[in-house]
This record gives C-alpha cells, sequence and structure tokens, in this order.
C-alpha cells in the first residue's frame, strides 16, 4: 500500500468545518471517513448543555455513560445527569490508572450493562482520557456485537489521539493492547474548554502524539508547532483547538487509507514499541504518581527510536537534535523515566502488540523507524524495521541513565517544565 506520507498540512482545518447552531451557541464541526463510516467531530468552548442535546438527538433507549473515577464527579457526572432526562443512564467508573484497563474491569462493566437492560438501541458514552475510552469502546463493540459508541473525551492526547481510530483495546499483564477489537464511534464531541482545564502535566503529555505526528509523517507540521508548543502547557481552548486539527490532518488521511491500522497506520505507532515498555515499567517501580503517562512514555519512546535508528545508521545527528528538541518543548525531561528498571523495560518491549507484523530473528524487535523526518523506513513490510536487542538495550539503558543524572530529577518534572 502506498500514500503520499507528506501531503502538506492544510493552512484550514481538515476534512470539514462547519458550523451547526445550538441553545445561542456554535458547535464546529469536522469529519473523518474511517471504514467505510463517516465520523462526526463536534467541538467548541463551554458546550456541555450542546453536547447532552445533541446526544438526545441520537433517539438511544439507554446511555451507559463510562468514566474514571477523576471525571465522574465533574464533567461525566454532569453529561449523564443530562442524559438521565432523556432516556434512563447509568454512570460506570473504575479508579485512574493503566492498572485498571483490564479485562477485569471490561468484565464488570458488561455485567453491569446488562443488569441495566441495555439492548442494540443503547448507545456507550465514553467521558474521559484514552484509558476509560479504550474499556467503552470495547465494551460497545462487544454488546450484541456492536452498539453505538460516542466519545467526549476531556483531555488532549484523548481528542487529538486514541479517539480518531476504531482500534479498541485493553492490556494484559504482558503488555499494553493486547485484547481487542475494531469498532468506529458514532460521533466525537470535544468541549476545548474542559480539555484546558487539564493540569500542566496532563496538557504536555496530550502534545506529544501531535509531535510524533510531525516527526514520523508530516514534518511540514513542525513550524506550527514550534509556535504552539510551551513548556508551561499554559495553553488556550483556541491553541488546543490548532492541536487538534493538525492530529485530525494526519490522523484523518491515514485511516481513510488504512482504516484498521495495519499498513500506513502503524507509522502512528512511532514511539510506542519502547514508550508502551516504558510506560508499563513505570507503575512498577514507586508510588502512583511516579508513573509515566502515555503521552510522556511515547516522546521517551520516540528519543529512543530515534537513538536506535542513529546507532543503525539511519538517521542523522540533526534529526536527532529536532526529536530532542520538540520533546523539550513539549514540556517533557528524560528526568520522567529515572528509577525505571531497564530489565522491565526490555521484558515489556519484547511482546510489543506490532509482533507477527513481519518476521523477525529471535534477537530482534520490529519497530518503526525513520531515515528521515516524515520519511519512515520499511514501506514493504508494515513500515518495521527488525532491529537487533542489543541496539534497543542500548537505547533503552542510555535514556535510563541521562535520566538519572538530569539535573531536573531533583526538583522533579514540574520544576523542569516549568523553569
Amino acid at each position: 500500500m502506498t500514500m503520499d506520507l507528506q501531503a502538506p498540512s492544510p493552512a484550514a482545518p481538515s476534512p470539514a468545518d462547519t458550523a451547526t447552531a445550538a441553545g445561542g451557541r456554535r458547535l464546529r464541526e469536522r469529519h473523518f471517513d474511517v471504514a467505510d463510516k463517516r465520523v462526526r467531530v463536534l467541538l467548541g468552548e463551554d458546550v456541555q448543555d450542546e453536547m447532552a442535546e445533541t446526544l438526545g438527538s441520537l433517539r438511544a433507549d439507554r446511555f451507559i455513560v463510562v468514566t474514571d473515577d477523576n471525571v465522574a464527579d465533574v464533567v461525566a457526572g454532569k453529561l449523564a445527569g443530562a442524559l438521565d432526562a432523556v432516556a434512563p443512564t447509568l454512570l460506570l467508573s473504575h479508579p485512574p490508572g493503566e492498572e485498571h484497563k483490564n479485562l477485569a474491569t471490561l468484565s464488570r462493566f458488561v455485567d453491569l450493562a446488562l443488569d441495566f437492560g441495555a439492548t442494540r438501541r443503547t448507545v456507550v458514552v465514553a467521558a474521559g482520557g484514552g484509558i476509560p475510552g479504550n474499556i467503552a469502546g470495547l465494551l460497545a463493540g462487544l454488546l450484541f456485537r456492536g452498539v453505538r459508541l460516542v466519545h467526549v473525551p476531556t483531555t488532549v492526547i484523548a481528542a487529538c489521539d486514541s479517539v480518531i481510530s476504531v482500534k479498541q483495546a485493553v492490556n494484559t499483564s504482558h503488555a499494553k493492547n493486547m485484547v481487542g477489537l475494531y469498532h468506529p464511534p458514532e460521533l466525537i464531541l470535544v468541549d476545548l474548554a474542559v480539555v484546558a482545564l487539564g493540569s500542566p502535566r496532563d496538557l504536555r503529555s496530550g502534545t506529544c502524539e501531535t509531535v510524533k505526528n510531525a516527526l514520523a509523517i508530516d514534518p511540514a507540521q513542525i513550524p506550527r508547532l514550534r509556535r504552539l508548543l510551551r513548556r508551561r502547557a499554559d495553553y488556550t481552548p483556541a491553541d488546543l483547538g490548532e492541536i487538534f486539527d493538525l492530529s485530525l490532518a494526519v490522523k484523518g488521511r491515514l485511516l481513510l487509507a488504512d482504516p484498521y491500522e495495519k499498513y500506513s497506520g502503524l507509522l502512528l505507532e512511532y514511539g510506542h514499541t519502547i514508550g508502551h515498555a516504558l510506560e508499563l515499567a513505570s507503575t512498577a517501580h514507586g508510588a502512583k504518581e511516579a508513573a509515566l503517562k502515555h503521552g510522556e512514555a511515547v516522546a521517551l519512546g520516540m528519543v529512543a527510536a530515534a537513538d536506535v535508528a542513529h546507532r543503525m545508521g539511519l538517521l542523522d545527528a540533526a534529526d536527532v537534535a529536532v526529536h530532542e528538541e520538540l520533546v523539550d518543548r513539549a514540556g517533557v525531561c528524560r528526568c520522567l523515566a529515572a528509577g525505571i528498571a531497564p530489565t522491565t523495560v526490555l521484558h515489556h518491549v519484547a511482546y510489543d502488540n506490532k509482533r507477527g507484523y513481519r518476521s523477525c530473528g529471535g534477537d530482534e524487535v520490529a519497530m518503526v523507524l525513520l531515515g528521515a523526518l516524515g520519511k519512515p523506513l520499511g514501506a514493504d513490510e508494515h513500515y518495521l524495521t527488525p532491529v537487533p536487542h542489543a541496539h534497543v538495550a542500548d537505547a533503552v539503558h542510555d535514556l535510563l541513565r541521562r535520566g538519572a543524572q538530569c539535573p531536573a530529577a531533583a526538583r522533579g518534572a514540574e520544576g523542569h517544565a516549568a523553569s
């Protein structure tokens, strides 16, 4: 499969930019096409009432709102209350954290949904970040072999990345996103004012998938990211709307060509082989607050992937430096990885969910690597390159060593990013 991976980013929002009046305010509309389905995206600022009104128009017999405990008492609870005036509504909440994105949580939610009387007309609403979004997506895909799914993302990384996909999955003890299916959303509703209320750390993490898209797929976006990215993460809703449009421009193009993300769509996995492993390993070495957020892990995973490519003579030092620059501009520091055990990282790398897309030797792992910015390697092999375990180990050890030596480690990541 071939496609133009470096098509210029549109100056105006892509695939569509229309507006719809609702309750005296305006919801801007986008869309993307995936798996023979057009997915509508409505976004605006302070549009909670309009979002509930839009959900009410779906004529569901019941709503099941899936969220985590951090969001349940704020956005999700308010939304569930508004929906309950339209149709019976069940609020399902789980503790925050990757360790709860698993089959046990999913199984419990399936039983509760069926006890509630879910039918084929029921709509599952994911309210929160990427973790409840994935749990809700898998729940919607499994109930009656597929009921309607609506995403209401409350974080940058969910709005700009995880909800723009048909992939739904949960974790196992071996690796992230190992059990799942494909199920497209019916609708995505984004309140940019809510997203902008995220913590500085969440906002920094959230921009990293957009950085990934620019580095691996569309480097023409890099000048705009240099203007937008801020270490202090003091983003306005308008800034986040622009970051969203940059993400949709890339992801919409890839999903049109490869809706199930098995060929060119695997480029969205850049930085994820080591990044996912860092993310899981970080949950095992200390306090919960020390765990890496997904975007932080992907950022460090991209730095490590660039290091691997440079060690293999595939990527020059100047392009490695651009990786370092953009990750730094996003406010992600290597010190976040301090204390993570290299052996645990390498264990999780061995169980990466891209295994089997291409043949590798027993001492190799398949990774998305770049030959230059926006020029991924291995186009004939799912854009994956076999990498000797030794190079991965060296890059991981170097990343963790430099993280431990980073001066910011003594005062914490928040102090580093604000300096």
